[in-house]
């Protein structure tokens, strides 16, 4: 089962959505992460399996950083930022055949809304 770490700027409002569609959903805060550092919040992500959705572009660029990039990453990359906006923009990632479980765990993923671009990692 996939499982996602939500990045701070994600509210808890998301969470709910995605448990509701199925998905294993945590928040930064949960493990005491609120204030972590984006690498921190990386390393934590990769040991425990999580991909990270976040709002933050700077994510993106971490992804290109790590050696063996064994992380999935999905950053919206979104005008409206409301909970609405970012729930919606979700739900249409998550159905797109594009995607599928062996994608997500160690791609980077950018949406914004209507494109998807995908950078696959290695597996």
């Amino acid at each position: 089962m996939l499982k996602f770490l939500l990045n701070g700027n994600i509210s808890w409002e998301t969470k709910e959505f995605l448990e509701k569609l199925g998905f294993r959903t945590e928040i930064l805060a949960k493990f005491g992460l609120s204030h972590a550092k984006d690498f921190e919040i990386v390393k934590f992500a990769q040991k425990h399996k999580y991909i990270i959705i976040t709002l933050d572009l700077d994510f993106g660029e971490i992804y290109y950083f790590i050696n063996q990039p064994k992380l999935g990453t999905i950053v919206l990359k979104l005008r409206d930022q409301t909970v609405e906006s970012v729930n919606r923009s979700l739900q249409i990632l998550l159905s797109s055949k594009m995607l599928n479980k062996k994608i997500l765990p160690n791609s980077l993923i950018i949406f914004d809304g209507q494109k998807i671009r995908i950078r696959k990692g290695e597996s």
